[in-house]
């Protein structure tokens, strides 16, 4: 089974597509709030980096 994502190709062997389907229909939790407000800690890190770095 091959699939493509980003551009970028890869193949998934027959004996684990199974797995990969698995993993790849996982619910996973959201990470914006419904105001579209990150929780990330990276990302606030990040958005205080860019200000210092444009002052």
């Amino acid at each position: 089974m091959a699939t493509s994502t980003f551009g970028k190709q890869f193949v998934v062997k027959p004996e684990k597509a199974h797995d990969f389907v698995k993993e790849m229909t996982k619910e996973v939790t959201p990470t914006l709030n419904s105001d579209f407000k990150s929780h990330l800690k990276h990302e606030k890190d990040l958005k205080e980096d860019l200000r210092r770095a444009l002052e």
